[in-house]
C-alpha cells in the first residue's frame, strides 16, 4: 500500500472516529438534559456519562448551550425528513394532509423524542430570548407552505397567507394532540382518528374551495 492510501486511510478513520464520538455525546447530553433538565445538567456530568473528556466535549461544541442548540438542530432535521410530502392531484386533501399531521405526531409517539419536546419546551419558556437565538435559524413549515401552494395553484384551496395557513394548520395539531400527548405521556395517541378527522375539516371548511 502506498503512502498516499495510507494517509487517506487514517484520515477516513479519524474522521469516522470523530463522527461516532460526536454522537455519542449528544446521545448521552439528551439523555442527561431529558432526566435533569437543561440548568442542572454540567458538561462535567456529559462527559462522565459519554465517557470522554470535558476537552472533548468543548472540541466539539463551543458551550453547553451549542450542544443544547445542536441537539435541537438534530430534532429538527429529523421532523423535516419525514415531511417532504409533494402535492398530488390525485389523492384527496383530508389524505394528503392526514399525511402531514401523522409526520408530525410521529415524533412524539416515541419516548425520547416525547421527552425531548417536553425539554425544549421548558427551556425556551424560561429562556424566551434563547428560544428565539435558537429558533430564528430555521425557516418553519417549508414543506407543507410548497403543498399549500400547489393546492392552490391546482384550485382546491382559497388562502391569502400560505404562511398564515401552515400555521393554523401546526396550530391545530399541536393544539389538539401533540400537547395532550406530552400531558399524558403519549396516553391520548391511542385515540386520535376521530380528532384528526374533525381537525381536518376544521381546517378545510376554512380554506377548501366549494366545487
Amino acid at each position: 500500500m502506498s503512502r498516499r492510501n495510507i494517509s487517506n486511510n487514517k484520515k477516513e478513520r479519524k474522521k469516522r472516529d470523530t463522527s461516532l464520538k460526536h454522537r455519542i455525546i449528544l446521545d448521552n447530553a439528551i439523555e442527561e438534559f431529558i432526566q435533569n433538565g437543561f440548568e442542572n445538567t454540567s458538561i462535567d456530568k456529559i462527559a462522565e456519562t459519554a465517557g470522554v473528556s470535558k476537552r472533548t466535549i468543548y472540541n466539539h461544541f463551543q458551550s453547553k448551550k451549542k450542544l443544547f442548540q445542536e441537539i435541537v438542530k438534530g430534532f429538527i432535521a429529523e421532523r423535516d425528513s419525514i415531511k417532504p410530502i409533494a402535492y398530488s392531484k390525485t389523492v384527496s386533501l383530508e389524505e394528503q394532509l392526514n399525511t402531514f399531521a401523522k409526520a408530525e405526531i410521529y415524533l412524539i409517539k416515541d419516548p425520547v423524542n416525547r421527552g425531548l419536546s417536553k425539554l425544549l419546551t421548558s427551556v425556551f419558556l424560561m429562556n424566551i430570548e434563547f428560544g428565539q437565538a435558537t429558533y430564528s435559524q430555521y425557516t418553519p413549515h417549508q414543506n407543507l407552505i410548497q403543498w399549500l401552494k400547489a393546492a392552490k395553484s391546482d384550485g382546491k384551496l382559497s388562502f391569502q397567507s400560505p404562511q398564515l395557513a401552515a400555521r393554523i394548520f401546526y396550530g391545530l395539531v399541536e393544539g389538539c394532540i401533540t400537547w395532550g400527548a406530552m400531558m399524558s405521556d403519549g396516553a391520548n395517541l391511542k385515540h386520535i382518528d376521530p380528532i384528526l378527522d374533525e381537525l381536518l375539516a376544521v381546517f378545510l371548511s376554512r380554506y377548501g374551495r366549494v366545487e
